[in-house]
């Protein structure tokens, strides 16, 4: 038997069996991980704990990793020698974050099976070379001249070389400003759904999961390929969006404004179900924002500025028939009243 397979099959049995955990739950629990590794105050160990008993779905978080670095432990002493006994006696040596998840990411590779494929698409988004955390937002000016923006809870990574230049958006949501390139290398950014090729452009894409993407053009034009099943690439021009998947699907419309608000750090509704609403709310509050089943359909209209979730549930309570139900800071739950 091979290395990689005895430590798979030595592996298993340590992580905890349980269905799939949200990405953003998984993304929480990776950094208490590296930050308890970093010289964690005991006020930050406190707060660990509060976290880690807030949610069920924290602690088993917290039991896959735990899972994950003794289990790929002790299977490395038992297995021996190998790709997994060389990456783990580095792992004490592991401390900025971007490094321990993708040590983690490593070490799954070499047995750990129980995490689920969405998990392990969770912790690439977590080993990539730019992303934001919940409410965050974050611009970069890159080395060609090329502006990126990245919205809350998103993920990308860069791939320039010699004779290209790519984006690979992992998750969340971008806008990009091209810039002509000195050696003039092809520009393009890469998504699930498929490849966006901008011609002299200003666009925001957003990675809608499933495979599914959306693109939206503020200036110039660009080129969409969602691969075979797509047939040939779909030209979509300034003021317009597009909505495509790996599978095919194209459904292109004028651009709407609440595509593009939260450059200005607002969200817009108009007649957006309840539900969807408080979705996409989550995206700029920490913990878990529920919206009861009785409620979902309630239809929401307005501007909303995201960075006050607290003042946006306010203003719910004020023009819908709801409360606001708060079990702990990062538990609300919004029903009807």
């Amino acid at each position: 038997m091979s290395g990689r397979a005895e430590g798979s099959r030595l592996l298993r049995p340590h992580a905890p069996e349980a269905g799939k955990i949200d990405p953003k739950v998984i993304r929480q629990a990776a950094d208490w991980w590296a930050r308890l590794r970093d010289g964690a105050t005991p006020a930050d160990r406190a707060h660990f704990e509060r976290w880690r008993q807030a949610l069920p779905a924290h602690d088993l978080a917290w039991q896959r990793l735990v899972a994950l670095t003794q289990g790929v432990s002790q299977g490395v002493q038992q297995a021996g020698a190998g790709v997994a006994s060389r990456a783990l006696q580095q792992a004490p040596l592991i401390r900025s974050r971007r490094n321990a998840i993708r040590w983690m990411v490593a070490a799954a590779g070499v047995g750990v099976g129980t995490w689920m494929a969405s998990d392990r698409e969770a912790l690439r988004g977590l080993a990539a070379d730019l992303r934001t955390g919940t409410g965050e937002r974050r611009g970069l000016t890159l080395a060609d001249g090329t502006r990126v923006e990245l919205n809350a809870g998103s993920a990308l990574d860069l791939r320039y070389t010699d004779t290209r230049r790519e984006l690979v958006l992992l998750e969340g949501e971008i806008l990009v400003t091209t810039a002509r390139d000195p050696l003039g290398r092809p520009f393009s950014l890469r998504t699930r759904a498929g490849v966006v090729t901008p011609v002299g452009t200003r666009f925001l894409v957003r990675d809608l999961g499933e495979g599914r993407a959306r693109v939206a053009v503020l200036e110039g034009a660009v080129d969409v390929d969602s691969g075979p099943a797509g047939g040939a690439p779909r030209r979509v021009a300034a003021g317009s969006q597009a909505e495509f998947s790996r599978a095919g699907a194209f459904d292109a419309a004028a651009l709407r404004p609440e595509v593009s608000a939260w450059l200005d750090g607002m969200l817009l509704a108009d007649a957006m179900p309840l539900a969807d609403f408080l979705a996409e709310l989550g995206r700029y509050r920490a913990g878990v924002l529920r919206c009861s089943p009785d409620a979902a359909s309630l239809r929401v209209v307005g501007a909303f500025p995201v960075a006050d979730t607290d003042q946006v549930l306010a203003m719910l309570q004020e023009v819908l028939p709801v409360r606001v139900r708060r079990y702990t800071r990062y538990w609300i739950n919004v029903g009807l009243a």
